[in-house]
């Protein structure tokens, strides 16, 4: 009976045995991944801004304004929009004071100065300012240090900080003329009552553009320092939201939508039209030279070279002048290396567009393959700057070691004497 009783034992074992191990092969293979879900948006998120346009403002009751159309469209991006009542316009300091003591609270846009950098979590920039002179497009000045300010009456807004900015580069107070409003200043440059102007150059553009009709009826002549602007957050608010926020905001300044163009760029068509350069960054013998120094390498070792540019090495990228960048299509008119945004690659861009509806893409392509080489002229941005510009851009068609046909391309943009 034992030796019964204890092969019946080893028999139930067995089966358990065998049972555990059936039931262990339904398990998947492979190690095991637990994923943590990712916590919702916060319910209470608020904006707090200023009344300060073109970048933020009210009018007829509704906030608008190039800062808050960049605001919507990254929670668009974060497929999190929020109503209008989470952003609210109020004096500065309230803005400021909010977002320091309320949980889940940004206030933009805010220059990033170092002593607030332990005060917030920032996200941006989302743009620049600075305060510049401006003259009258028609015989502009050259200035060429603060010293050649002396010699021209500049009007500023009343205690717009431009005045002390002025004061202290040395600009004598009784070349300085204080006017109420921004509206008031730039019509009296335009009836030359004053020589120039100082602003903030987004906000001066926008608001020449309203009194005049014409965003380039007045040129940038000198430059203040420049400062980015950023969305600054509470302390409390997740360190994960702010990095969503971070990358929504990235994409729309850089990645192109459907019809070519980034969402940045329309907005900034929207409220400043498009701008040029007195003296661009770029010359035309900058943009052949990069074009036929790449062509040739791309002969020689296309993978390479493209590797190189998508990389964004040197000259492709220019390290000193990041305006400097080439770009480069197959005949299809898709994207196969681009220095400055190399997310871009494998983009199919026939028939997308530039803010002002020009396939400036297809007409490099159709120039090169006919011709050899050429110009076309488009609107784009300027890296590190606000606005959109006018562009032109030269293309060579090349051979490359790999037997195939490239388009390669690079641009400048267009001084204003000439656009």
């Amino acid at each position: 009976m034992k030796s019964s009783a204890f092969v019946l034992c080893v028999g139930v074992l067995l089966c358990a045995a065998i049972l555990a191990g059936c039931t262990s092969m339904k398990a998947p293979e492979g190690p095991v991944v637990t994923t943590t879900p990712t916590p919702p948006l916060p319910a209470d998120m608020m904006f707090v801004t200023e009344d300060y346009p073109p970048l933020n403002y009210v009018e007829n009751g509704t906030i608008k304004g190039i800062s808050v159309d960049i605001l919507r469209g990254v929670l668009r991006e974060m497929d999190a929009p929020v109503s209008s009542d989470t952003i609210r316009v109020l004096p500065w300091s309230k803005a400021y004071e909010t977002a320091l003591s309320r949980n889940n609270t940004a206030v933009f846009a805010t220059i990033r100065l170092p002593e607030r950098e332990p005060l917030f979590k920032w996200a941006g920039p989302l743009d620049s300012e600075r305060k510049v002179i401006f003259s009258l497009t028609e015989n502009p000045p050259a200035i060429a240090s603060p010293a050649d300010l002396n010699h021209y009456t500049i009007g500023v807004v009343k205690e717009d900080s431009a005045h002390l900015q002025l004061l202290g580069l040395g600009v004598n107070a009784s070349q300085i003329y204080a006017y109420p409003t921004a509206p008031s200043l730039i019509s009296a440059a335009q009836e030359k009552t004053i020589d120039l102007w100082c602003y903030g150059e987004t906000a001066g553009r926008y608001s020449s553009r309203k009194v005049t009709g014409d965003p380039n009826y007045f040129v940038v002549v000198y430059s203040l320092e420049s400062q980015d602007h950023y969305f600054a957050f509470n302390r409390n608010t997740s360190d994960q939201y702010v990095a969503e926020f971070q990358a929504a905001l990235d994409t729309l300044r850089n990645q192109p939508d459907d019809t070519g163009i980034t969402e940045y760029q329309r907005i900034m068509y929207h409220y400043l039209g498009v701008s040029c350069i007195q003296n661009p960054p770029v010359s035309r013998e900058q943009v052949t030279g990069l074009v036929n120094f790449t062509a040739e390498e791309i002969e020689k070792d296309t993978p390479g070279t493209i590797a190189r540019i998508n990389s964004g090495e040197h000259p492709f990228w220019d390290r000193e002048n990041r305006a400097l960048y080439v770009f480069v299509y197959d005949t299809n008119v898709t994207i196969v290396a681009e220095a400055d945004n190399p997310r871009l690659v494998g983009a199919h861009m026939k028939g997308k567009t530039d803010v002002a509806s020009t396939p400036f893409r297809d007409q490099l392509v159709e120039k090169a393959l006919a011709g050899g080489s050429g110009w076309v002229d488009y609107i784009w941005i300027i890296p590190g700057e606000n606005g959109v510009y006018y562009k032109s851009a030269y293309c060579r068609l090349v051979k490359g070691s790999d037997g195939e046909a490239y388009i390669v391309s690079s641009g400048m943009y267009t001084p204003c004497k000439s656009a």
